[in-house]
């Protein structure tokens, strides 16, 4: 077995792997804008026998981020997260945020906002600035994080086993290629 391939093995199997992969989630629904699913898949349909654990993993980081980030703007947005978006730019964002919030509700904007693959930390702090309720905002963000993240776990243990096939002896450069564009989609998050 190939040293990638004992790498995610032991990525997807374990609960330390597994808890990596849910900081990572944590870390990509609050202060890294990049889709985590280009890491995950590859992983999942690699080992579709712990797509599922790998999904439950990732969803409970992001849940957990989310939930950071709509205390951090319900406490404090005026004296901490107000002038940090105004900083790096995203004041009218996070403005238009809370107006969509206020007009459409919030369970359809955050349920929409974070099934779609774009980053969802100015939809998560809008909803905390905004005040919205809780039970509303953790049920769009569970329900549509969920249905991203088990639904492509799902369709890893059903297509997994022929995918698998298709990787072997091409999983560090399929890992490669996928840690390149995480890589370059940060880079282009940063830049523009």
């Amino acid at each position: 077995m190939g040293r990638v391939r004992q790498w995610t093995a032991a990525l997807t199997a374990e609960g330390a792997g597994r808890r990596k992969l849910a900081l990572a989630s944590f870390l990509e629904s609050t202060v890294v804008p990049v889709p985590l699913e280009v890491l995950v898949a590859p992983l999942m349909f690699a080992h579709p026998r712990h797509a599922l654990r790998v999904a439950a993993a990732i969803w409970a980081g992001c849940i957990l981020g989310a939930l950071v980030f709509y205390g951090l703007a319900l406490l404090l947005y005026e004296p901490v997260v107000q002038p940090l978006l105004a900083w790096l730019g995203f004041e009218a964002e996070l403005e238009e945020m809370r107006r969509r919030l206020g007009e459409d509700g919030a369970f359809a904007v955050i349920f929409l906002l974070s099934v779609t693959p774009v980053p969802f930390q100015i939809a998560t702090l809008g909803a905390g600035a905004a005040q919205t309720h809780l039970i509303p905002f953790l049920a769009a963000v569970a329900l549509s994080r969920g249905i991203r993240y088990f639904g492509l776990a799902l369709l890893a243990v059903w297509l997994g086993p022929r995918v698998e096939r298709l990787l072997r002896g091409r999983l560090a450069h399929v890992v490669g290629a996928a840690l390149v564009v995480l890589i370059g989609w940060l880079g282009w998050s940063l830049l523009t």
